[in-house]
């Protein structure tokens, strides 16, 4: 990333942050004095339902942390709303909150989804363009309301004092140490073992969910072969009851971290990521044992300049498989990306999912509702388009010519999906472990342990600074 973007990108928070706000929270109470219509909306009396429903999933007193991102205010209080409300509408307009990405051709198709009606949406702009007015307090619902008109996202205290989205974890783990942070870096991608710090890992066991908790604002996002995805705006993997994976005695457990921050004195950062399990107990009975891969195209090559610059690649089911979750990947440069599929003997193709204007600092899970069964032989159509122009204002250089790779000025095409066999499997937690899934996990367990010989685990904070 230049040095020239870095300025302009600190030059535009501080104005944001040190005289739009402030002007604007200004200019707020003053059109809030002047008002005298009865008819204009208030904040107790109507914005604060729409809040609830569209924004305080994460707008809220201590919310999510979502792979690094945290909301900087809740929308549930008035003087937090009325402070940020020039910028509430602002995003309303240009669509970009709430963030869900997917096309609006797509709701009530997965979990957790994120649209705002046009009642909501322009309710909240008037009540902005009004004045931000707060109205009667009088008038503001109750607890219980609000809980109803909100989705559902509490945490849990564990006895640590930790807090967890998934619940209280049954086993945990953490770096043997705090991971420093360099000042010099700005794109940092080390991969880390982490140890047992709580529960038991000696022995083999079904988990359901699992969670990577961030230990700082420098993680872009975390990768891990057991704990799953940390991502902005994606909170823990929580599968149906009756759906999991088994985590092998004695777990092998890696995190991949890409550390994304400015540099420079004062810029450094100690991390101290942890993640945690949640596992069936004896008796349950697993169905469906969840895989997932990543059809990706390698081969990608992005002009200098290109705006709209199109990659493609076409991936083979090769069973009967029950789609769970789809979780396309790219970086700075990525525009828009549509995942089809194509029927044995159907010649048109069916839109799984279409994200017309992808956000690398927003990447969601999409999980359906009900999982899709897709028969042996359907192929599926991976399509990404990306923008390596100077008018991508997120581009770190337009001038350079962009390959597949692991860092953020590198690019990827990836479109990762979640599945099982469609067959149930009717595994007993604490019957013997079917051996075909015991040899896939002493392959895995294998694989990822002859991957070390190519870390530096011991000295990896040392690590961080230019070599």
């Amino acid at each position: 990333m230049s040095k020239l973007y870095k300025h302009l990108c600190l030059i535009t928070k501080n104005l944001i942050t040190k005289i739009f706000l402030p002007l604007a929270a200004l200019l707020i109470v003053s059109a809030g004095a002047l008002a005298q219509s009865s008819d204009e909306p208030t904040y107790y009396g109507e914005a604060l339902y729409a809040l609830s429903r569209n924004c305080a999933e994460c707008h809220r007193p201590e919310g999510p942390n979502l792979g690094g991102v945290q909301a900087p205010f809740s929308v549930l209080n008035y003087e937090e709303a009325k402070i940020w409300a020039p910028l509430i509408s602002l995003r309303l307009k240009d669509g970009s909150m709430p963030p869900w990405g997917a096309h609006q051709q797509h709701q009530g198709t997965f979990k957790n989804e994120r649209y705002i009606s046009d009642e909501d949406k322009q309710l909240l702009m008037d009540w902005v363009e009004a004045g931000a007015l707060e109205g009667d307090a009088r008038d503001q619902p109750t607890a219980d309301e609000l809980a109803l008109s909100a989705p559902a996202n509490e945490s849990t205290l564990a006895p640590d004092g930790s807090m967890w989205w998934m619940g209280v974890p049954d086993a945990t783990v953490a770096f043997s140490d705090p991971i420093q942070v360099c000042e010099e870096a700005t794109d940092w991608q080390p991969t880390i073992l982490m140890h047992r710090t709580g529960g038991d890992l000696s022995k083999h066991q079904w988990a359901q969910a699992s969670e990577i908790r961030p230990g700082s604002s420098t993680m872009h996002h975390g990768t891990s072969n057991y704990l799953g995805v940390a991502v902005p705006g994606r909170g823990p993997q929580v599968y149906p009851d009756g759906w999991g994976f088994l985590l092998p005695a004695d777990p092998f457990i890696t995190l991949n971290m890409h550390y994304a921050k400015q540099s420079g004195p004062g810029t450094a950062v100690e991390d101290n990521t942890v993640g945690g399990f949640l596992f069936y107990e004896p008796g349950d009975v697993i169905d469906y044992v969840v895989q997932n891969t990543i059809p990706m195209n390698r081969d990608i090559v992005i002009p200098p300049g290109d705006p709209n610059y199109m990659a493609t690649h076409e991936h083979t089911i090769e069973e009967d498989i029950l789609l769970l979750a789809l979780a396309p990947h790219s970086h700075y440069r990525g525009k828009a990306v549509k995942l089809e599929l194509e029927l044995p003997g159907v010649d048109e193709l069916e839109t799984l999912l279409w994200v017309p204007d992808y956000d690398f600092n927003w990447q969601f899970h999409y999980e359906y509702h009900e999982p899709r069964l897709l028969p042996a032989g359907a192929k599926m159509h991976v399509t990404w388009w990306f923008d390596n122009s100077a008018e991508n204002l997120a581009n770190p250089d337009p001038t350079a010519e962009v390959r597949y790779g692991p860092r953020s000025s590198d690019e990827m095409m990836n479109a990762r999906y979640y599945f099982t066999k469609a067959q149930p499997q009717g595994i007993v937690v604490g019957d013997a472990i079917p051996e075909s899934i015991l040899a896939q996990a002493r392959r895995s367990e294998q694989y990822y342990r002859s991957q070390q010989a190519g870390w530096d685990t011991k000295n990896i904070s040392q690590l961080c600074r230019p070599q």
